[in-house]
């Protein structure tokens, strides 16, 4: 009796154990790359060319340019497995984790999940239920290279685009995610309209991941108390002005040369509207009015960040 239930004991902690391995499983660290010849590189080159798509899902946009070329793959590999045409390579979290943590870089811990919806509405005021099932499927294929789940009970991400004209839409974001609610008017560039939608839904779906950025904790010396470490300032620039190349490059010298600018990443650019995104070394950017004021600008702050016109 005594043998039996020792049995059904160590069955229940296995059952238990491999729940556990199951629930703490995260897809972002799973990686599937093919060989397009058909033959096998050296582990070492595989690990290597699967960790970039790693630091793209977990990595925030403003930090992405910022990581270390020489952290070893090798050294946060946690197996290869062969799969047909190619292998699948895992990625042991604690060690990325560690390796970000010690680097600085600011990352996504927790895999963000929404409930994505999206609402096309033409000139008119009509729904564009075709179009906005198009763009859903679109951004459900995505997901999953931008490191972020979409289910039904998670929180809402809402995002609207709205026909103000023919070359004018209006954005805006809502829901219960930690991405702030926001509303903007952005230009259509020439073409097919909806290659620039889908960018700027997955735009907003990077701004919603990266609100989920993980905050270290740290010791204040002598004292014991927890505080949350300082982070850098990090906003969005949309400016609303047409420029030609030269002036575009002028302007994002000027900024990035600025001594209160980290550093600076273009999210989209066009000769009508261009957004970045800017990392700044204190966590002050009441700067921003005045410094475009001076190069006969105006700058207005909004959920994101500064809107220029």
């Amino acid at each position: 009796m005594f043998t039996c239930f020792r049995f059904l004991s160590l069955c229940l902690c296995i059952l238990l154990n491999i729940n556990t391995a199951q629930a703490q499983e995260d897809p972002r660290f799973s990686i599937s790359i093919n060989f397009e010849d058909g033959n096998a590189p050296p582990i070492n080159k595989q690990v290597k060319q699967a960790l970039p798509i790693l630091w793209d899902r977990i990595i925030t946009q403003q930090a992405r340019p910022s990581v270390p070329d020489n952290i070893r793959a090798m050294g946060l590999l946690r197996r290869v497995r062969p799969q047909e045409d190619g292998s699948n390579i895992q990625f042991n979290p604690s060690r990325v984790w560690a390796i970000l943590e010690k680097e600085n870089i600011p990352h996504i811990r927790a895999i963000p999940s929404f409930n994505l919806r999206i609402e096309l509405i033409n000139a008119f005021g009509g729904s564009m239920q075709g179009s906005e099932s198009e763009i859903l499927a679109y951004a459900h294929k995505q997901a999953d290279i931008l490191g972020i789940q979409l289910k039904p009970n998670a929180p809402l991400l809402a995002i609207r685009i709205q026909w103000l004209d023919d070359i004018q839409v209006q954005l805006s974001a809502r829901g219960q995610s930690r991405l702030s609610e926001f509303s903007e008017t952005r230009n259509l560039d020439m073409g097919d309209p909806f290659i620039q939608l889908k960018r700027w839904v997955v735009q907003t779906m990077l701004r919603a991941r990266d609100a989920y950025v993980w905050q270290a904790k740290v010791v204040v010396e002598g004292t014991g108390d927890a505080a949350p470490a300082i982070a850098v300032s990090s906003l969005h620039l949309l400016i609303e002005q047409k420029a030609n190349l030269s002036e575009q490059i002028a302007l994002e010298t000027a900024l990035k040369n600025d001594p209160r600018v980290q550093s600076m990443l273009p999210s989209y650019l066009n000769y009508r509207s261009r957004e970045y995104i800017i990392q700044l070394k204190q966590n002050d950017d009441s700067w921003i009015a005045d410094w475009f004021a001076q190069r006969g600008m105006v700058a207005t702050p909004n959920a994101q960040g500064w809107l220029i016109h």
